[in-house]
This record gives C-alpha cells, structure tokens and sequence, in this order.
C-alpha cells in the first residue's frame, strides 16, 4: 500500500474568529453588502490562517485588518468543525483583549466596526446567531478559557 499524499491538505479549510473585549465591551464587525457568506450581518472580526501562519497570529491579523484594532490573545473559547461533501472546515473562535476602543471599519469586507456592550448587542438588527451564542455568555462574565501555550520549535 502506498501513501496518497492527494488525499490530504485539499479540501480543508481553518479559520479563526476573534471575541476582542475592551472593558465591558465586545468588538464587533457589519460585513459588507457583497462580503460573501455572512454579508449585512453583524459578527465577530475573522477570517481563514494563511499558511504559513500561526491561529493566533492570524486572529490578530484578521482583528487588525478589520478594524484597526491591535489586541493581545488571552485564550481559545471555542472550536467547531463542519464536514460537507465538498469540504471540511475548522474554526477557532479565541478571546483577546485590548485597550483600544477605537475601531474602523476596512471598507471592503466590514462597513462598520464598533465595540457594544451586552445591552446594545440585543438591538443590534441582523446579528448573526452564532455570535450572540458565544458573546452573550462572555459579556456575563461566564467564559471557561484554554489559555495560549506557545510550541516550541
């Protein structure tokens, strides 16, 4: 029997997502009319890892690509796969902080960047489910965390 390699690292996707708090207040983005899947919706800034990058510096990189915004990783939140017929993707959905509270929206992908507090996320129109699962809680002060190990190299 020999080694297909054709049978891997096609078809797979990995994308990371960033909860970026700023005091009581989460970082979110509105994707831009057009921006592909998840356009005029609000959700958390994020994109795929490019690769020869790490999740976390993609997190970082997609969070200030977005919105002008630098944050530090604090830990992992969440992690889901889909498998379709066509693909199987990974997201990572990370916490990270920052003590910016300016954002600005790129204008192509986001239209609008904004930190909200848990009262505002509530009237925010077209919020997209996935990111008032995983916000809602965090705002509470209810996240269990997995905290950045760096690998060695």
């Amino acid at each position: 029997m020999t080694f297909d390699v054709s049978r891997y690292r096609t078809g797979y996707s990995l994308a990371v997502g960033g909860v970026t708090l700023s005091g009581s207040r989460v970082l979110l983005v509105h994707r831009a009319l057009g921006s592909g899947p998840g356009a005029d919706t609000w959700a958390l800034p994020g994109g795929f890892v490019e690769r020869h990058e790490s999740v976390h510096a993609a997190v970082q990189r997609e969070v200030f690509e977005e919105t002008c915004v630098r944050a530090e990783v604090v830990g992992l939140i969440a992690a889901m796969n889909r498998v379709l017929d066509e693909a199987n993707d990974t997201y990572l959905i990370f916490l990270l902080g920052t003590d910016d509270r300016d954002a600005r929206p790129d204008g192509v992908e986001v239209d609008e960047a904004r930190f909200v507090t848990l009262e505002e996320l509530s009237s925010l129109p077209r919020l997209q489910s996935l990111t008032r699962l995983i916000v809602t809680p965090i705002l509470q002060g209810e996240v269990t965390l997995l905290p950045p190990f760096p690998h060695p190299r």
